[in-house]
């Protein structure tokens, strides 16, 4: 929420859904009508008392389905998916997501779903759509609270969760030389301007998690990022005070084998980023944008993310039977003006049957002119057959 102020990059999440067949518009018209009355139909509210925190309402509001006649060639398709987030998704007064559709001169059909990172997480945005595409719109429904109950319940909790954590900074020496290493970083965090590239490969292959790493990791070194290089891997999380998603870091070497790397992904997760010293993250809740952006700076401060995003349901295979050859998911940050970040590189994997689907995302000027010709060699060089968009 904080990145559609202005406090950081914006993420805007993207699913391109592509057939080798021509579907109507009609049959398009209506999985967007179903988005509409389903998990996406929402808005957030700012509660008017200090303290509570905001809140989901209902909301149909969307923008129309945007359908471009004239068919794209081949070599058009990935800038014409890049360019659909270009447009001003808000979450906070709406709409926060559209969907578009354009005939390929090859005689296939693409379709881009974008909504704002805030409506949603990938596994959130993969099962609304899962439903629009078969027909089914179940309504978002409202949870009943109030928010004077809440501010209150998290203050209370943010206060007995700091009491317990200033505790303990007088009895550990540990928790103390954590806090201390936290205040540090934030302090060398580099970041930089964003100059967003793309590419997006078909890889006739299923890649395991670790096999995923490794890969993305030997193209960011292909890229002039010097190893060790630092990858954050989000990974689904129980933990009590989440938001059921975690971020481990890993760091990973050309020498490092699989086995390596497994071990050190099953390491960083058991200790994933989060506030230091037994503080309550909950607290950021009770800060303004600016201060809130400020203190979660230098948590998953690595340079490359991986984001296993898995086996795409039967769901979205298909529409009105027309079959998907393949799909894309990703997160993309349009309007990033002058917004800044310390990650060069996202990658973003996806499989259906056979077909593991690969999304970069640079956002350093250097990867401009070179991102797919590099990461392209690094596929070549591992065996691995693909297809550049």
């Amino acid at each position: 929420m904080r990145t559609h102020r202005g406090f950081g990059l914006p993420i805007v999440l993207q699913g391109i859904w592509r057939s080798d067949e021509r579907v109507d518009r009609v049959d398009f018209a209506a999985v967007h009508a179903n988005l509409a009355s389903g998990q996406l139909g929402r808005k957030i509210v700012s509660p008017r008392v200090p303290g509570a925190r905001r809140r989901w309402t209902r909301s149909t509001e969307s923008h129309p389905l945007r359908y471009d006649a004239e068919p794209l060639s081949e070599d058009k398709v990935l800038s014409w998916a890049d360019a659909q987030g270009d447009i001003e998704l808000d979450p906070e007064f709406g709409p926060g997501w559209r969907m578009s559709v354009a005939a390929v001169e090859t005689g296939g059909t693409v379709m881009s779903l974008v909504c704002s990172h805030t409506l949603a997480d990938a596994a959130g945005l993969i099962a609304a759509a899962g439903r629009a595409f078969e027909g089914s719109a179940p309504e978002f429904r409202v949870r009943r609270s109030s928010d004077l109950g809440d501010a209150v319940s998290l203050a209370a909790r943010v206060a007995a969760g700091s009491v317990r954590a200033s505790a303990s900074l007088v009895l550990s020496r540990d928790s103390r030389r954590e806090l201390t290493g936290y205040v540090r970083s934030r302090k060398t965090v580099e970041f930089h301007d964003v100059h967003p590239s793309t590419a997006i490969f078909d890889i006739e292959a299923n890649l395991s998690n670790t096999a995923f790493i490794s890969l993305v990791a030997e193209i960011a070194a292909s890229l002039g990022e010097r190893e060790p290089i630092s990858v954050n891997v989000p990974f689904r999380s129980n933990a009590r005070g989440t938001n059921r998603i975690g971020m481990a870091t890993v760091s990973v070497s050309g020498t490092d084998t699989l086995a390596d790397i497994k071990r050190a992904t099953k390491a960083a997760i058991a200790t994933p980023a989060n506030a230091p010293s037994g503080f309550p993250a909950e607290a950021v809740q009770l800060m303004s944008d600016a201060r809130a952006a400020t203190m979660t700076s230098s948590l998953g401060t690595a340079r490359v993310l991986c984001s296993n995003i898995g086996a795409l349901p039967e769901s979205i295979a298909s529409i009105s039977g027309h079959r998907a050859t393949t799909v894309a998911t990703r997160a993309i940050h349009p309007n990033a003006g002058r917004s800044r970040t310390k990650t060069v590189l996202s990658a973003y994997i996806s499989t259906m049957g056979s077909t593991s689907t690969l999304s970069l995302v640079g956002t350093e000027n250097r990867f401009v002119p070179i991102l797919t010709d590099r990461a392209a060699a690094v596929l070549t060089r591992r065996g691995l057959p693909h297809k550049s968009w």
